[in-house]
């Protein structure tokens, strides 16, 4: 092709027809223009569809994770629920009239419930990576973008609080409750699956301890109640994306 369009130029020369000659350099350069123009929107056709491809890659990441999230604070809601019953039983026991213990293995088992300490925690995800290369905009869905993003400063403020108040409470209820006890009533418990009557006793007349009981259930009751928003607004995230885009529904 290009030889054919040396050996046009070169008759024309030849032939000193200058004026068809430069009318055909101009053709020959528009052509040229042109071609270099479907180039470059052949190429930026490929590169857009190269970053629509990635971005569906990264909408369905993001999808999973989501349903990731939602068994994780079914676990949490789980062990709240866990802690608010175990707790809610003692103060029972507590607030009776003669704080009678009629099942000592139940009491013993419940009675550790609100000490137990559990970790709210999430993984980084491919939002959060997304975010923090300042590539979210690869999502080409603002609206959606704004809505994970709203979902995880909640979820990352509700780890921060945990971590604080609800954690503090149960740690300052170990401290009052370990004392009471020494190694014989360890050895005691381990051997019978119960605590002694006399730490029963001490540990129902420990005002210290129920004040912290009623914090925890408090807490309990709080923190179920944000977990559970954060859940619905999760569900919420994975109808609009399936809305959205349909084929996330098949895998």
């Amino acid at each position: 092709m290009i030889k054919f369009f040396r050996r046009i130029r070169q008759k024309l020369l030849s032939e000193n027809r200058f004026s068809k000659y430069l009318i055909y350099a101009i053709g020959e350069i528009v052509l040229v223009v042109i071609g270099i123009l479907i180039a470059l929107q052949i190429n930026n056709w490929n590169e857009n569809r190269k970053i629509e491809q990635s971005g569906k890659a990264y909408i369905k990441e993001i999808y999973k994770d989501l349903n990731i999230e939602i068994a994780n604070i079914d676990e949490i809601l789980g062990r709240l629920s866990d802690q608010y019953e175990g707790t809610a039983y003692v103060l029972k026991v507590f607030e009776s009239h003669n704080k009678v213990v009629s099942d000592t293995t139940l009491f013993t088992k419940n009675h550790w419930e609100p000490m137990l300490l559990f970790i709210v925690e999430r993984d980084l995800n491919t939002f959060d990576k997304l975010k923090s290369s300042g590539q979210s905009g690869l999502l080409k869905n603002d609206a959606l973008s704004n809505s994970l993003d709203k979902f995880y400063k909640n979820f990352d403020t509700r780890i921060l609080n945990f971590k604080e108040y609800p954690l503090q409470i149960r740690m300052d209820l170990r401290r009052a409750t370990f004392p009471l006890g020494g190694m014989d009533d360890f050895d005691y418990e381990i051997q019978n699956d119960k605590v002694s009557s006399a730490f029963i006793e001490a540990y129902l007349n420990n005002e210290v301890i129920y004040k912290h009981l009623l914090s925890i259930v408090k807490t309990c009751r709080y923190n179920t109640n944000f977990f559970k928003e954060l859940k619905a607004e999760a569900l919420q995230l994975i109808n609009q994306m399936e809305l959205e885009y349909p084929e996330l529904k098949n895998g």
